[in-house]
């Protein structure tokens, strides 16, 4: 299970990363302003329809064969990807691999949740969200150590390969959800499948919060959080720093301090949500308060590559929030089209922000951001405040 959704989750991180190493002038050379725009716009625009479309699937037929149907949309993709020279193939490879790893992350959560046992299923969901980021930074690198493009081409193709391989190994011998399995009337093949999991506890039962409070903080926390993380990470590069190179680096750097990040976040969200919740937003709007008194020295890469590796660090804490509390507050039956839903919220906001600020000064860019981690921390306080603590909690609510 864990395999499978890392290897899963390190292809949906390279393929969110390739267009914007492809606005940036990787793969098929540089690219006019207004072709930017539209390649940074295609991950945001199909990014949600994978996961809003997988996400009621995998309630409907469960998370293994959503699993399934994801991997041979997103390798058709990188293949197509793979083979573009020229801008229109891009754009259809890129929005084939952007839907099918939009679809990806819903069902993984999901089967994490379910099959975990109760007092580690926030750290893996932890670690394996972190794959994301260790499949942007690996391939950021890469597309900084080779500046050929044939290159480039075969690196992409071969990592595809070797993580195709990895997942049809492990997706094969993957049992579907117990959980999900009890949710659809199987209580038998439910009872095989917990046998076979180290589950030592359903959790303590407890009721479950209003779905509007939920809603309204997770939706309130995942625009502030993947917005700013999409901004800083790939958007401020062909916009403010041009230059392939340049680009290439500040996308590896972010991805590297997000990774890092995602090992520390693991054992301290394990302790519980609500404080680690409130502290992560906190400390992100902090350091995007720093960044912001030093605009004027952050064109010098010196100074804005550690302001920017420690942002995404706390970019990194605050997702681990997100991806932890989203599987955790919604029953079983609709755990996937929650989790769609709620991301319905950031993933329409985003493109619009990668429009407007396409012509911002870097002053506004910068103020847009701490705006939008001060609304995520308001957010995490009204979740400390009225919220309920999901350590050791039964996430499937089914008796409340």
């Amino acid at each position: 299970m864990i395999v499978s959704s890392a290897s899963g989750l390190t292809f949906w991180g390279m393929v969110g990363t390739l267009g914007p190493l492809a606005a940036a002038g990787s793969i098929i050379g540089v690219l006019p302003h207004y072709l930017k725009v539209l390649v940074l716009l295609i991950g945001p625009l199909f990014v949600p329809f994978g996961n809003f479309f997988m996400g009621l699937l995998t309630d409907r037929l469960g998370r293994k064969k959503i699993f399934l149907m994801t991997m041979i949309i997103y390798g058709v993709g990188i293949v197509v990807i793979s083979l573009s020279y020229t801008f229109i193939p891009l754009i259809i490879g890129l929005m084939l691999a952007e839907f099918g790893v939009g679809g990806e992350e819903i069902p993984s959560l999901s089967l994490v949740s379910e099959d975990s046992p109760v007092s580690q299923r926030a750290m893996w969901l932890t670690i394996i969200s972190d794959f994301d980021n260790i499949g942007s930074a690996l391939i950021a690198g890469l597309f900084v150590i080779i500046v050929n493009s044939f290159m480039d081409r075969i690196i992409l193709l071969s990592a595809a390969s070797v993580l195709i391989i990895i997942m049809v190994l492990s997706r094969i011998s993957l049992p579907e959800s117990y959980k999900w399995q009890e949710s659809r009337g199987q209580k038998e093949k439910s009872e095989i499948t917990k046998k076979s999991l180290y589950i030592d506890t359903n959790g303590v039962n407890i009721k479950r919060p209003a779905y509007r409070l939920s809603l309204f903080v997770l939706m309130t926390m995942a625009i502030s959080q993947y917005t700013t993380f999409g901004l800083m990470a790939y958007v401020i590069g062909p916009y403010e720093f041009p230059g392939a190179r340049t680009d290439d680096m500040i996308i590896f750097v972010a991805l590297v301090g997000a990774s890092v990040a995602g090992f520390i976040a693991a054992p301290l969200i394990s302790r519980g949500r609500k404080k680690y919740t409130m502290y992560s937003f906190g400390t992100g709007f902090l350091s995007t308060v720093l960044i912001f008194i030093l605009i004027p020295f952050l064109h010098d890469t010196l100074i804005f590559y550690p302001l920017l590796f420690l942002n995404m660090m706390m970019s990194e804490f605050a997702w681990a929030s997100r991806t932890t509390l989203e599987p955790e507050l919604a029953p079983t039956r609709i755990r996937g089209t929650f989790i769609g839903t709620v991301r319905l919220a950031p993933m329409i906001v985003y493109p619009l922000l990668v429009i407007a600020t396409s012509t911002m000064p870097l002053t506004d860019f910068i103020a847009l951001n701490m705006g939008l981690w001060l609304l995520g921390f308001v957010g995490a306080m009204v979740w400390h405040h009225y919220g309920i603590e999901t350590r050791n909690v039964n996430i499937d609510y089914s008796e409340n």
